[in-house]
This record gives C-alpha cells, sequence and structure tokens, in this order.
C-alpha cells in the first residue's frame, strides 16, 4: 500500500469520492437516536418549517462526510499518512433529505512542515455535493500529516 505524506500534497490537489444515495430509513434512524428535533423526525411537524420537510441531522450529514471521506483517504492502494485534526470551519449550507445523492470533494489549501520533526500542517476543504453539484456541507479543517520517513 503506499503511503501519502505531507510532502506529497499540492495546493490545489483535489479528490471525489463516488456518489451515496441517502437512505431514509438510516436517516430517520440516527435522527430519532440523536437529534429528534421535529424538523429531523416528524413529517408534520417538519413540513410546517422553513425546510417544508424532514432534513438530516447535522450530525448524519457529518457521518456521511467521514464515510465519504474513507473513500479518498483509505484505499486499499494508498492511505494519508494522517495524525489529528484540530480545527474546523463548518457551514451547513444547504440541507439534506432522504434520496439524495451526496459525493465528497476534498481540496488542498495550504500546506506547510511543523517545527516539531517529523509532522506537517495541512488545511484542506471537504465539501459534500449534492446530484445538482450544489455544496450542502462545507468544512475547512488544518490537521496534522506525518512527514515522509528519512
Amino acid at each position: 500500500m503506499g503511503m501519502i505524506y505531507i510532502e506529497d500534497l499540492r495546493v490545489g490537489d483535489s479528490w471525489e469520492s463516488s456518489e451515496h444515495l441517502v437512505d431514509g430509513a438510516e436517516m430517520l434512524a440516527y435522527n430519532k437516536q440523536n437529534d429528534p428535533w421535529p424538523m429531523h423526525v416528524d413529517p408534520d411537524a417538519a413540513a410546517k418549517t422553513p425546510f417544508g420537510g424532514v432534513i438530516a441531522s447535522g450530525g448524519y450529514t457529518i457521518s456521511l462526510m467521514y464515510r465519504l471521506g474513507h473513500e479518498i483517504y483509505n484505499r486499499a492502494d494508498r492511505q494519508w499518512a494522517f495524525l489529528g485534526g484540530f480545527d474546523w470551519h463548518l457551514k451547513f449550507v444547504e440541507p439534506v433529505r432522504a434520496g439524495d445523492r451526496l459525493r465528497e470533494r476534498i481540496t488542498i489549501l495550504e500546506t506547510r512542515l511543523s517545527s516539531k520533526p517529523g509532522r506537517g500542517i495541512s488545511k484542506i476543504r471537504m465539501e459534500l455535493l449534492s446530484d445538482r453539484d450544489r455544496v450542502v456541507l462545507s468544512v475547512e479543517s488544518t490537521g496534522l500529516m506525518a512527514t515522509r520517513p528519512i
């Protein structure tokens, strides 16, 4: 398996995941268990909101982002030398609904070596895109990655 280190990333590099169909039953089960606001679990109450119907919980949407991101970070032929994340700037741009088809795009915004040996800092943008090519979730994240071993 190939390893991707901080030195392998270039500003502007971008990857996309496959498309994922938002399963209504899975979404509703997550919402009921973890975020049972009426707009997430009650069709009648949700219809009266500005969203006009049941929408995914933010937690569920972030879980889909993680799921799709692993197609990029942890593939059979390569894995990122990720050490951890420490800063997120998150925007829920549009609601996610059952039946939406989402994919993730990851773009490198910045890289630099850390003052501590063996690691670098990357700033990336993770976006969930709908099948209408609209961003539904955007996260700018700063994290640590390993440097190439000497």
